[in-house]
């Protein structure tokens, strides 16, 4: 065989750069923390503490945190931007940043991992309440489908139980949804905040879980609370007795912070909800939890108890003194990605030659688990000398399936062309990919013609004793002798009817100068 070339190469090319990981969202009410050292200490024991509690087999740090009740400590600093710089320097990078605008006290901010989200838009949504909501853009490093675009709505309603509080609360839930609404249908939103809402049948979780275009849903599906029985996602407060930092008392017994989401975010399809109320994730436990809620702490502080809990003492402790909130995570998986492996191609090949291309198609996404990406539906099409169509489903994290293509050598000469793949899952990176194959057909060698003429013949012998055949040992020899007279066949050419006839002519005159002679 001659020389290959690797399509390896190309493949690289054309290869996308991928987001690091699935995506982990986070709302926080911080109290207007950190603010010093005590509270950034506590601040890293949290979040380290959700950086490495599994759920689906999923540990990893937040993509993206919605946090209220933030203040400016100096020009250029916030408690937000120090928790920003707090986590860069508890998970070792450098890519947490800070969305902020304003100054004073009890601003709405957002920090976010710029390794795996890029902030595309973020604007203030003015809901008449005493807080503007903030409605940040984020797309997934690695991703341009408008599909795996989302919204995070990140607010703090008006509190209070009043009547007026309560009507004030509902009008800022209907304006936001306002502005959701104008956004279209099929758009990926994540609602977050502290929404202070203190049952399902308030006026303000109806306004945001009204039907239209921007409807949110409760990935948990709760149908009433609060109350004892759904213990485990009460988020505030964390205390009975004051510790002196403002925060509320009263113990565990309010739902007030929530991650709520629109339909496209549970079809479990592209970007979703990772849990079993989205499509497909029957078999999956919730990822939205209320961190360090195991439903013993119902009108008590978060660390009433130590034992039999799901994060140890230091972890309880911490959620109780950082804030009178406990934070609300949900994880969210990724779209696929289309990635794939062809094996060398020959640039010549024999005439008859039986020749299988192999190729591997895989979900590349680069995620913690492969709960954490969208499987990969893709169907394979091929035209001109390359045959072959295939169909397959493949998730992260797997081997991905491998097909053998073929490649028409039935005639000779310059042979192309095409492969494609293509996948229509939702989002999908590198959706169409299509690769140009090219290779040569040529004669095939016939075995003992050492000199290349077609014919195997005593001026071969002659090659192999001059050590000159591929190979000039006794096996040499003996393909030579086992095929000694064989040829390849040759074209014959039709003399043209003109030629014919002028030979004929000769021939004619010809016996007649003999006859003469005679």
């Amino acid at each position: 065989m001659s020389q290959v070339i690797r399509v390896a190469v190309l493949c690289a090319l054309l290869a996308p750069v991928v987001a690091s990981a699935q995506l982990r969202v986070v709302t926080y009410n911080t109290l207007d923390k950190p603010f010093d050292s005590t509270d950034l200490a506590l601040a890293r024991t949290v979040f380290e503490a959700i950086a490495t509690t599994p759920r689906n087999g999923i540990a990893k740090r937040p993509d993206v945190i919605g946090l209220q009740e933030q203040r400016t400590i100096a020009a250029g600093v916030s408690t937000a931007s120090q928790l920003a710089d707090a986590l860069n320097d508890l998970f070792g990078v450098s890519s947490y940043q800070v969305a902020i605008s304003g100054s004073g006290n009890d601003l709405i901010a957002a920090v976010y991992d710029s390794a795996s989200v890029s902030l595309e838009a973020n604007v203030n949504v003015f809901t008449t309440g005493p807080r503007p909501t903030r409605r940040l853009e984020f797309q997934p490093v690695g991703y341009t489908s408008s599909d795996a675009t989302f919204y995070n709505y990140v607010s703090h309603l008006k509190a209070g139980s009043a009547a007026a509080d309560r009507n004030l609360r509902a009008e800022e839930a209907e304006r936001l949804r306002n502005n959701a609404d104008a956004l279209g249908a099929g758009v990926n939103i994540v609602y977050s905040g502290d929404f202070n809402i203190y049952s399902n049948n308030e006026s303000t979780y109806l306004n945001l879980t009204a039907s239209g275009n921007g409807e949110a849903f409760d990935p948990l599906e709760l149908l009433s609370w609060p109350s004892a029985a759904n213990a485990q996602h009460l988020t505030q407060s964390t205390r009975t007795t004051s510790i002196g930092d403002g925060g509320a008392t009263g113990g565990n017994d309010d739902r007030f912070d929530l991650q709520l989401v629109t339909s496209s975010l549970l079809d479990g399809e592209g970007l979703s909800y990772i849990g079993p109320t989205s499509t497909g994730m029957s078999g999956l436990e919730h990822s939205y939890q209320a961190f360090g809620n195991d439903g013993v702490s119902y009108n008590q502080r978060i660390n009433n108890t130590f034992v039999g809990r799901s994060q140890p003492a230091a972890v309880l402790n911490a959620l109780h003194d950082f804030s009178d909130h406990l934070p609300v995570i949900a994880d969210y998986q990724l779209p696929a990605v289309l990635g794939y492996a062809l094996d060398e191609i020959p640039l010549t090949l024999e005439q008859g030659e039986e020749f299988a291309l192999g190729l591997t198609v895989t979900n590349d996404a680069d995620v913690v688990a492969a709960v954490g990406a969208d499987e990969l539906d893709f169907s394979i099409s091929t035209s001109g000398s390359i045959t072959g169509a295939f169909a397959g489903v493949a998730a992260a994290l797997s081997a991905g399936l491998s097909y053998d293509l073929s490649l028409d050598t039935s005639t000779l000469g310059l042979r192309s062309g095409m492969l494609t793949i293509s996948s229509l899952s939702q989002a999908a990176e590198n959706s169409l990919v299509q690769v140009p194959i090219s290779f040569e057909v040529i004669a095939a060698a016939l075995a003992g013609d050492y000199n290349n003429d077609g014919r195997v013949d005593a001026a071969d012998y002659t090659v192999w004793r001059d050590g000159n055949s591929p190979d000039d040992t006794q096996a040499g020899y003996d393909v030579w002798a086992a095929n000694y007279g064989a040829s390849i066949p040759q074209s014959t050419s039709v003399p043209e009817p003109t030629s014919v006839l002028m030979m004929l002519a000769l021939l004619v005159g010809s016996a007649g100068r003999t006859a003469r002679v005679a």
